[in-house]
């Protein structure tokens, strides 16, 4: 099928293409701007932290149980599942220890401020993509703004010729409303050179903080005093083990230093031995 050909007029670069880049620039870097002098500095919960770090040890207890002596492991086990004073010891009905599992006792989800820096978030992303919107329709709208240097498939006509409907137009040009959508989502790896990694406007990465906040409030409503029964159950049936326990013995008879003397009997004995050649296997 032949496509109609046309001959894009430079100030249609200078006036169309170039500025629509250096605009939504300048806006990513305000916006950014923006929403560091609006934010709320947050103030940590202790107990949520406290919490979350003695589940943190207590998993570390179990995987690495193998490491330390017997008496050090058990003097931490200890400390953590004794039924008095032990750090995971369920004292039922206080209220303390079942925050998390209300998030109106929470105070970080009672703060009102949490819900006006979403308010401030919401307003500095959705605005200015409004702004944007409205002034690129109105200005540019019909404009073909740029040509892409490679064939394309008509699959791509949606995504590259909004506001054209001609379908004898080649699908490699680029529409002024399209072009649009395609800086805002090219410009992420520029602004990210600019203002680092995590900006505040990167549209993807508040998503993903929205994503991740939902999450966070369906882990506060978790009982916490089941989490940590949980925990002292498997900490009690952790089978302790030492992984250098007779280390001096093992490299000595692995290296043919010692050998079995009497090997089948309930306590074999090592003595040393002259060559290698000497060394008898357990079997």
């Amino acid at each position: 099928m032949d496509y109609e050909q046309l001959n894009l007029d430079p100030s249609i670069r200078n006036w169309v293409l170039i500025p629509l880049v250096v605009v939504m620039f300048v806006v990513s870097i305000l916006r950014d701007n923006i929403t560091r002098i609006t934010k709320t500095e947050k103030k940590p919960d202790l107990q949520s932290i406290q919490q979350t770090q003695t589940l943190i040890r207590t998993r570390r207890l179990i995987s690495n149980a193998h490491k330390i002596p017997y008496s050090s492991f058990e003097q931490r086990k200890q400390t953590f599942i004794d039924k008095e004073k032990g750090i995971l010891a369920v004292r039922g009905g206080t209220g303390e220890q079942n925050a998390l599992m209300n998030p109106m006792m929470n105070p970080m989800m009672g703060d009102p401020s949490n819900m006006m820096d979403m308010m401030k978030g919401n307003l500095t992303t959705i605005l200015p993509q409004i702004l944007l919107m409205t002034w690129v329709t109105h200005f540019f709208s019909g404009f073909v703004a740029a040509k892409v240097p490679f064939s394309l498939t008509e699959r791509f006509r949606p995504l590259l010729q909004r506001g054209i409907e001609l379908s004898h137009l080649d699908v490699t040009y680029v529409t002024s409303l399209s072009w649009y959508f395609l800086v805002m989502f090219g410009l992420r790896g520029a602004i990210s050179l600019v203002l680092g990694e995590g900006n505040a406007s990167d549209d993807t990465r508040m998503m993903f903080d929205g994503g991740m906040g939902a999450m966070t409030q369906q882990q506060q409503q978790i009982d916490i005093t089941k989490v940590y029964t949980s925990e002292r159950e498997n900490l009690e049936l952790v089978s302790h083990d030492w992984a250098v326990q007779n280390a001096e013995e093992k490299l000595l008879f692995k290296k043919g230093v010692l050998r079995v003397e009497s090997v089948g009997s309930p306590n074999p004995r090592l003595r040393k031995t002259n060559s290698p050649k000497e060394t008898k296997k357990i079997r």
